[in-house]
């Protein structure tokens, strides 16, 4: 995976976004992941995959609730595992 952009459109939080050239579909869609970095808690992994219609939305709306339930003081979100989009 190569980092292309990290993205600060969620306030709080850095988006990492990265592409794998290798896993490209036969259309040329192309394979992205989205990790996070949110208030200095790092590598919470949003969403992996081929890239589809509305996904930018749907992570900045999971980043934004992530971010939200640790001001809350949700310790639960901490124990959460693997990645938050299915």
């Amino acid at each position: 995976m190569k980092i292309i952009a990290r993205h600060k459109w969620v306030l709080g939080a850095t988006i990492t976004e990265s592409y794998d050239e290798k896993k490209e579909d036969y259309r040329g869609v192309s394979y992205r992941r989205f990790t996070a970095a949110i208030r200095g808690y790092q590598n919470w992994k949003i969403w992996e995959g081929y890239l589809r219609d509305g996904i930018v939305k749907e992570v900045i709306q999971m980043v934004a609730w992530i971010r939200d339930e640790i001001d809350k003081g949700n310790k639960e979100i901490f124990k959460r595992k693997g990645y938050f989009i299915k």
